[in-house]
């Protein structure tokens, strides 16, 4: 990347930080960063989904005082509120897709801030509603919970991705496209 004006310390990948410069080499580390950012998107809708997936599971299956846990309304809406979570983290992800194929650096951004919010906010209820179990080796859980806390921090975090995606706005001072419907 020398050759091009870049060296390797100018960018930090896990970070998800530019390399400073101009030319093909920007152009392509923003290509990758957005592409990178939009797949990162899409695995922690997955693994958030999933989440939920085991947490209803256990919401059925498990009784106290002589019903499931899932007809108690307290259950209910942490299961909702995580439903509506994965939902719009699906449907950011899908619109950082541009109708050429091409993925929007700025939207990919705002849906990998988007879906580490959400994920948190999934595994978080999820944990909840699967109580001591969730933390046990045999149940499937602590494996996405994980996953979801080392996504979150990969290309940027995010918090950082939500000030940094801000930050830019205000300063072009220009929104992106809304989706197509």
């Amino acid at each position: 990347m020398e050759g091009q004006g870049l060296t390797a310390s100018q960018g930090t990948a896990s970070q998800g930080t530019a390399p400073q410069g101009t030319g093909i080499a920007a152009a392509a580390w923003e290509g990758a960063l957005a592409s990178g950012r939009l797949a990162l998107a899409h695995e922690l809708s997955g693994a958030s989904r999933t989440m939920l997936r085991l947490a209803c599971e256990h919401a059925v299956t498990r009784v106290q005082f002589g019903s499931p846990i899932g007809a108690f309304q307290a259950v209910r809406h942490r299961l909702a509120e995580s439903l509506v979570a994965v939902e719009s983290t699906e449907a950011a992800a899908g619109a950082a897709i541009e109708e050429g194929g091409e993925v929007s650096a700025l939207a990919a951004g705002m849906a990998k801030a988007l879906a580490g919010r959400n994920a948190r906010t999934v595994a978080r209820h999820c944990q909840q509603v699967l109580a001591g179990v969730g933390f046990t080796d045999e149940h499937d859980f602590h494996r996405y919970f994980r996953r979801v806390l080392t996504l979150d921090g990969l290309l940027g975090d995010s918090r950082t991705l939500t000030r940094e995606l801000g930050e830019r706005l205000l300063r072009d001072r220009r929104l992106p496209p809304p989706p197509p419907l």
